[in-house]
């Protein structure tokens, strides 16, 4: 049993309860029981379980056992050409500081909205608003991103966007734009100051993770040229 899921030591000591992830694929109502009962036994609170939405039977077990279906992850791509002129705002600049600021930290629980830690009613420890806090507290240390980039208007910061790059892959953390400020194209100048940040790291390709659910999200990526790569529908088995 011990192949059928692993312990997520990050995950478990962050939040306070052991937690697992697994991966199954036709995952039948019978194995999923036993997995459960050693989950139990185990001391395993939550579980993550990613599923590819293809497959009817996992799916179908986890919904039989009121499995919570927290988030139908998309990641999204768009290929990085050299032609591509990317224009940088010159409202936008890179972040300097090695803290966030309190409108930083608000900005950053705007962009978990949608997030599978906030939209799962199981949590009632504040789990998201600290998950979220810790990511953007190691992104402007420089942690878990390369860059910060600020939208800045009367010098305060109306939205942002942190980037990463690995393996000549670009990715985008977390964006968010200051709902006062939303349908001012914000959005989009930070993307474009994001690809033209690529574009002069030599990243080829470029992807950003966002829900199903986010439908604006998912529009405003497509409008920007991203199209699908994946999509997986993540569960959350809470073990009683």
């Amino acid at each position: 049993m011990e192949n059928s899921y692993r312990i997520l030591d990050w995950d478990s000591q962050f939040f306070g309860y052991a937690i697992a992830c697994l991966k199954p694929w036709k995952l039948e109502s019978k194995r999923l029981n036993e997995i459960i009962a050693d989950l139990h036994k185990n001391h395993i609170k939550l579980a993550y379980v990613y599923i590819n939405p293809e497959d009817d039977i996992s799916n179908r077990s986890l919904i039989n056992i009121s499995g919570f279906l927290a988030d139908e992850k998309i990641t999204f791509f768009a290929k990085i050409k050299e032609e591509n002129n990317f224009v940088c705002s010159d409202y936008i600049k890179p972040y300097k500081l090695i803290y966030a600021t309190d409108k930083l930290k608000l900005l950053a629980l705007q962009s978990g909205l949608y997030s599978r830690f906030k939209v799962d009613p199981h949590f009632v420890n504040d789990e998201y608003k600290k998950l979220y806090l810790e990511w953007i507290e190691k992104s402007v240390k420089k942690i878990i991103s390369n860059e910060i980039l600020i939208y800045y208007k009367d010098n305060n910061e109306k939205g942002f966007i942190t980037l990463g790059i690995k393996d000549g892959i670009g990715t985008i953390g977390l964006i968010a734009v200051d709902e006062l400020e939303r349908g001012n194209s914000i959005g989009r100048e930070l993307m474009n100051a994001a690809l033209y940040y690529f574009t002069t790291g030599k990243v080829n390709c470029v992807e950003v993770v966002t829900q199903k659910a986010n439908k604006v999200a998912c529009e405003f990526y497509r409008s920007l040229g991203f199209e699908v790569k994946s999509i997986e529908n993540v569960y959350h088995l809470w073990i009683k």
